[in-house]
């Protein structure tokens, strides 16, 4: 099915901007859509005859069949979603008063690097569920982007490590700071919905890495945003 998803370069089809309805739309809305696309392409109806137009209704009656199925329609808002810039304004960003952080993540991020007197093991076991985000039923529905802050390490700008009486890092060639990770809430989440992150392989830029090695994420879903 996810064939239907794509034009023929390989890009995923926006069938929501084809119909002109919004993100949400319900069943009555996309079938009043439909049929005014249809009335303007179909050969039947419409006095253009031309293969261009031909192509237009075989997108229309896809995007149709593909928006009506509740199952379909799902998986297909998770590939669109996926493949959008967040920084176009497509979803909506979620507040930092609506991000949570565990006491122990919050310690860290207060103190910009891992307690010495703490090992590795005991920072992974004492965090546990390390950030709960609050969304609204409409975000849950559509998809949303939250941008979670994260204790980092970076190298040292001034000395990159090679000197041991640098000023700036001690000589450890590391410097302790925050870092920001984009975390994208899939289209319809519920209350158990987890997302886990692997921060092993991600890094803020190519001088920066995370200071905590996965991340534990809890969807909570409000009825209104006042209410959070």
């Amino acid at each position: 099915m996810t064939g239907a998803y794509y034009d023929k370069n390989g890009n995923i089809i926006d069938f929501y901007a084809i119909f002109n309805v919004p993100y949400g739309a319900g069943e009555e809305e996309i079938k009043s859509a439909f049929r005014t696309l249809i009335k303007r392409y179909h050969p039947d109806l419409s006095q253009s005859h031309s293969e261009q137009n031909a192509e237009k209704i075989e997108v229309i009656i896809r995007g149709y069949h593909l928006l009506i199925d509740e199952d379909a329609r799902r998986d297909y808002d998770r590939a669109l979603f996926q493949s959008r810039d967040p920084r176009n304004g497509a979803f909506p960003v979620i507040p930092k008063k609506r991000i949570k952080y565990s006491a122990s993540l919050a310690e860290l991020l207060r103190a910009r690097l891992n307690p010495r007197r703490m090992k590795r093991r005991d920072i992974l076991f004492n965090i546990g569920q390390d950030v709960e985000i609050f969304i609204t039923p409409l975000e849950a529905k559509r998809g949303a982007i939250a941008f979670v802050d994260l204790p980092s390490r970076m190298y040292c700008p001034l000395c990159m490590g090679e000197k041991s009486d640098c000023y700036i890092c001690q000589g450890t060639g590391r410097i302790s700071s925050s870092s920001q990770l984009e975390v994208r809430i899939p289209p319809h989440v519920d209350d158990s919905t987890f997302i886990d992150v692997d921060l092993l392989n991600i890094r803020p830029d190519r001088f920066t890495s995370f200071a905590v090695r996965h991340l534990r994420i809890k969807i909570t879903v409000v009825q209104k945003e006042g209410g959070i």
